[in-house]
């Protein structure tokens, strides 16, 4: 996940001293003076720099680093300290929740995939590219023919449906024989990967699974509560933590969860629920089928007072109100068309099929004298209510899909659709909330420029290439997230847990950070950064450290890292660089917390 912009920012004394609570990290901090992250009047000597491929975990590991670092953004000279919590706000641009290494051709694979020893005939031209560098399911040893017959891929995204006001349902999504149609066919015999393509999903190809019966479960592991102390024969001591989760069946597995208990059986008569994003109201459950509408929820009507249902053309007038019986008398005309119901009455909590087609459902919920005296019905209003029965076809942005229902009679246990349209296109749209994205990337490297005899053939002036072509699954749109964050608040759903704000009698105010702390890679000039910098992921994620590895002013092997941390000093025009990386977006988050430790220590 990239981000666009991150904000720590320290309200009142929210940052004076403040501690924050995580797991031991593992990663050594070499020595960083602390006026390499701060000047000697409190304000930032330092910018934290995100990469614009950076994942979700890095810039949730960037957000800690700023909140750690606030800790030391203060003077002694002012006497009111004020507040308690702190502020921060992420926005991200669209995610991408899914990308799929389909054709990888490069060192790695043409040694330990194809166990290549003479590489004399490095591919130095897209041209050259081979046809048998396609991952066929266990290697990068595979043709285009046996990519598409072994693609097969399942991701699971979480919580994006809903039971009644619980956001708990995940998407279980599986793609499978995906293929490609070069947008040149002139450039592409099938054999490298096309430099430009459309997608294509056959019928049956694509299947979303959601599940709406949730356990309670449990997951044991194993963590250090004491650790050895070799030199005084004391061991290192260990417990059983149990985690407590939520989650439906296909979670407690892959967790390797134990079941505690159904949470939730399903989705029963009388309850609201979203499928792919649209709420409904269920008026009834039977075996493989089930009856409900688009809910509108539940509205004051005043008697002699014409009301919409909220986002429809249906407008809903009561005539006349029993409060005795809990009865109104009601009519309903569409405000486009002209055409209106008969005179309809309503009983309490008895919904009422208004057209008997379905189109307008009301169900009165309550009757009662207003505090002006003017009579009142609550009434609840789903409209195209409809019997969704198992095996019925059902359309998304003109495409069709078909619904597999499965319950028991009394709840709506799951809901698979599968497509029965040929989806095509790059993107191709899946169900209006993530596109499905074919990329190409070809990399040029010449020996000259590494002073290396890559190719092995005696000579330092081949210019090679590599190559590698994705699918990836991503947002359509990005989100933004903005949270205050007191004493025992995780930061940005991450580990972390603020367990301590707190002022000294030292009469200490945080200083105010004038200017964003936070910046995006390509917005540092590598000449004259202006600053001591922060760069969060290696060379994959962040372009800052790619440039330093290949200038070799960086010496980490960052792609086989564990989790480090580098110090480099007068590594940019002139200016300090730290950088907090791993081979993955975890051991970043490891190096990011060590980073934190020993910011609280400063």
């Amino acid at each position: 996940m990239k981000v666009k912009k991150i904000a720590a920012l320290a309200l009142g004394a929210a940052m004076v001293g403040a501690t924050v609570g995580f797991a031991s990290a593992q990663p050594t901090v070499p020595n960083i003076p602390k006026d390499f992250f701060v000047n000697a009047d409190g304000t930032p000597n330092v910018k934290i720099v995100v990469g614009s491929n950076a994942a979700a975990m890095d810039v949730a590991s960037a957000a800690d680093i700023a909140v750690a670092l606030g800790s030391l953004l203060y003077t002694t000279e002012q006497v009111d300290v004020q507040g308690d919590y702190v502020k921060i706000k992420a926005e991200y641009p669209p995610e991408t929740v899914l990308s799929e290494l389909i054709y990888a051709y490069n060192y790695t694979t043409m040694t330990n995939d194809h166990n290549l020893t003479n590489l004399t005939g490095w591919a130095t031209s897209y041209d050259e590219l081979p046809g048998d560098y396609w991952y066929n399911g266990s290697a990068y040893t595979g043709n285009y023919t046996d990519w598409v017959g072994n693609f097969m891929v399942p991701t699971t995204i979480a919580d994006k449906d809903k039971i009644g006001d619980e956001q708990l349902i995940d998407w279980h999504i599986t793609l499978k024989n995906v293929q490609l149609s070069s947008k040149d066919p002139a450039e592409w015999n099938g054999t490298m990967p096309p430099k430009d393509a459309d997608l294509i999903v056959t019928p049956g190809n694509v299947t979303v699974f959601v599940d709406y019966v949730l356990y309670n479960y449990t997951v044991s592991h194993t963590t250090e509560v004491r650790p050895a102390y070799p030199e005084w024969g004391v061991p290192a001591e260990s417990a059983t933590v149990t985690d407590w989760y939520i989650g439906d069946a296909e979670n407690m597995a892959a967790a390797g969860g134990t079941e505690v208990g159904v949470y939730s059986p399903g989705v029963a008569a009388g309850d609201t629920f979203t499928v792919f994003g649209e709420t409904y109201y269920v008026l009834s459950v039977g075996n493989d089928t089930f009856t409900a509408g688009l809910d509108k929820g539940t509205s004051w009507y005043q008697v002699g007072q014409p009301q919409a249902i909220e986002g429809t053309d249906w407008i809903v007038t009561v005539l006349d109100i029993s409060i005795i019986d809990q009865r109104a008398l009601v009519v309903v005309k569409n405000a486009v068309t002209g055409e209106e119901s008969d005179q309809i009455i309503l009983e309490k909590d008895t919904p009422v099929n208004i057209f008997g087609d379905g189109r307008v459902v009301l169900t009165l919920k309550d009757t009662f004298v207003g505090i002006d005296g003017h009579l009142i019905a609550s009434i609840a209003a789903q409209v195209g209510v409809d019997t969704y029965t198992s095996g019925r076809t059902i359309t998304y942005d003109g495409k069709n899909w078909e619904m597999t229902i499965k319950t028991d009679g009394t709840y709506i246990t799951n809901i698979t659709l599968t497509n029965l349209d040929t989806l095509e296109g790059n993107p191709v749209d899946i169900f209006g909330t993530y596109n499905l994205v074919y990329k190409f990337e070809m990399k040029t490297k010449n020996e000259a420029d590494v002073d290396y005899d890559i190719n092995g053939d005696g000579d330092k002036d081949d210019t090679l290439v590599v190559a590698y072509a994705y699918i990836c699954l991503k947002e359509k749109e990005g989100t933004i997230i903005e949270k205050e964050l007191k004493v025992g608040d995780s930061v940005l759903g991450t580990d972390y847990v603020v367990s301590e704000i707190h002022a000294t009698a030292d009469n200490i105010i945080p200083k105010p950070v004038a200017s964003p702390i936070t910046v995006m890679d390509y917005e540092v000039n590598l000449e004259d950064p202006g600053s001591n910098l922060i760069l969060v992921g290696g060379p994959v994620a962040n372009s800052v450290t790619q440039y330093l590895v290949d200038e070799g002013i960086s010496q980490v092997d960052w792609y086989n890292s564990t989790g480090g941390i580098e110090y480099i000093q007068d590594a940019l025009g002139g200016y300090d660089v730290v950088i907090v990386a791993g081979a993955t977006r975890t051991e970043t988050k490891a190096a990011a917390e060590a980073l934190m430790q020993y910011l609280a220590g400063l």
